[in-house]
């Protein structure tokens, strides 16, 4: 590797290179969670250094954040097949010295000692900060985002009943023109608030079945 290369170093007693997946585990703070590189098969070796190197891990401050994004040549998941393989290995903290380049050297303890420092002088956070006012602006685009949909099915779903009311009219004409006695019968839908569709009420209705009786008359007496 060259340049400086995040969550790599070794073991301060044997020298073995690792690679530190967990800093701290959060039930045992005096234990980190470590992968022996030179330990792991060569069907694994290269692609778990190659992610080391990727930039999604790179960028990550604790090496799991990017190795829960990387899998294995055969596809595994890539934090899982290492944890299942027993890779992974728990270590004391003051075991640990982290290489980010050959030529420096920093203890693992001291990287943890300074993180803990940082955190106990950040100012607390308080009512109305940035983090609470950007939660409240993604609430708001979410809110109108479901609204547009709402608006979206709403059109639909009228877009349905208008289609569904053309077809009812004309298959009310088509069994009063079958049979005209059912007149009366097909002028009893749901009731409508303001009146029923054009071509829909009795006298229209008898008025269509007596135009087709008087024309089916005129094509027999033809």
């Amino acid at each position: 590797m060259t340049g400086m290369t995040k969550h790599i170093g070794r073991h301060k007693g044997t020298g073995q290179r690792l690679s530190v997946v967990f800093m701290r585990l959060p039930e045992d703070k005096d234990h980190a969670l470590v992968v022996y590189s030179d330990q792991l098969p060569d069907k694994y070796h290269d692609d778990f250094m190659t992610a080391i190197e990727s930039p999604e891990c790179q960028s990550a401050n604790v090496l799991y954040e990017g190795l829960q994004r990387k899998v294995f040549w055969h596809g595994n998941p890539m934090l899982d097949t290492l944890h299942k393989e027993g890779f992974l290995k728990k270590v004391p903290t003051s075991a640990v010295v982290m290489q980010p380049t050959p030529q420096q050297q920093v203890a693992l303890d001291d990287i943890l000692a300074q993180m803990d420092k940082i955190e106990s002088e950040a100012p607390t956070p308080v009512e109305g900060n940035v983090e609470t006012n950007s939660g409240e602006r993604v609430q708001e685009q979410v809110n109108q985002s479901l609204g547009e949909d709402n608006k979206a099915i709403a059109q639909n779903l009228l877009q349905q009943a208008v289609l569904l009311e053309k077809e009812a009219e004309k298959k009310r004409e088509e069994a009063v023109k079958y049979d005209p006695s059912l007149t009366e019968k097909a002028m009893q839908p749901a009731k409508r608030g303001r009146g029923r569709p054009k071509g829909t009420t009795k006298e229209a209705i008898a008025a269509k079945s007596e135009a087709t009786t008087t024309s089916e008359s005129v094509s027999s007496e033809a």
